[in-house]
């Protein structure tokens, strides 16, 4: 029973996420700008978060050496992902900048790689090739290819990558995982206000049809997303989680053509179908290496 609600929260958790062009988009094309958007969604979430924790009387202390490292993880990781992916959306079909959000576990194998010196097998690197031929054709729109909207999705894959590589560092996995998205959801809002107030692009906005899309964000696709992950992760592992949140890009595919009409070729969709099969097997070769890992130290 454990594993077959294990199941169903991370599919709930990755269609969740994969909604997020629904609301955001529908904002941006009611003229309100990235900035609002972001303080709006990540202020809920932190919000609501924190006053379930609280609820749930979880300590929220943390050290000054922890404050410091969800500061960088969260606002140069998780926080700045988001603004890369809201801007791809303005140059590109909201589903398939999505899609190509997804490749983060390509990017954190490349990334495990090159700083923790772990070697990449000829099936990975195969894996990783698939990626880049499913990016292009994921791209193509109209004859031609969206080259804006494809570098900003890009980076958002790197500064993901960059923010799960992060949480591999011993302080912050050690940390309650409730607590630390708590402080990464609360440090990308207080970073998204400021940024806003400086560059004087924040504006309030109180008509029903925004705050409903925002608390939508904010609360189903960012805070009700993350805490199902987690309870998926807990029941089914981290590889079953992550191979069922292949739901998150075609979730977004089917938002961005009944919500927004967003036409998708052929070649889009051979694109998605790539990128999917780089995803899994980048994660399944993850696993096995894992599993190898364990049975060594089990060994000696």
């Amino acid at each position: 029973m454990e594993k077959i609600r294990g199941i169903i929260y991370a599919c709930l958790s990755a269609a969740t996420f994969g909604m997020i062009p629904l609301f955001a988009n529908t904002a941006m094309q009611e003229g309100v700008n990235n900035d609002t958007i972001l303080v709006y969604r990540y202020m809920i979430a932190a919000i609501v978060y924190g006053i379930y924790l609280l609820f749930r009387k979880t300590d929220l202390r943390i050290s000054k050496k922890a404050c410091v490292e969800l500061l960088w993880a969260g606002v140069g990781g998780y926080g700045i992902t988001a603004y890369f992916l809201f801007l791809s959306y303005r140059y590109m079909p909201t589903g398939i900048a999505t899609s190509i959000h997804y490749l983060y576990p390509v990017v954190v194998a490349i990334f495990m790689s090159l700083f923790y010196r772990q070697h990449l097998s000829l099936l990975v690197k195969g894996a990783i090739g698939l990626a880049i031929a499913g990016v292009y054709f994921m791209s193509w729109s109209g004859g031609e290819i969206k080259w804006a909207g494809l570098v900003f999705a890009i980076l958002t894959t790197f500064t993901y990558g960059t923010y799960i590589v992060a949480l591999n560092r011993p302080l912050l996995r050690s940390m309650n995982p409730d607590v630390l998205t708590f402080y990464v959801l609360l440090f990308t809002a207080l970073f998204y206000w400021i940024a806003a107030g400086v560059k004087g692009t924040f504006t309030l906005n109180y008509t029903p049809h925004f705050l409903f899309d925002m608390s939508m964000l904010g609360i189903l696709s960012t805070v009700i997303s993350a805490r199902l992950l987690v309870a998926a992760v807990a029941r089914i592992g981290s590889v079953a989680t992550s191979v069922l949140g292949t739901l998150e890009p075609i979730t977004a595919i089917i938002v961005g053509v009944y919500a927004f009409h967003e036409e998708l070729g052929i070649k889009n969709f051979v694109g998605l179908l790539l990128v999917l099969m780089s995803v899994l097997i980048v994660i399944l070769s993850m696993n096995e290496r894992h599993r190898k890992s364990k049975e060594r130290t089990a060994n000696n």
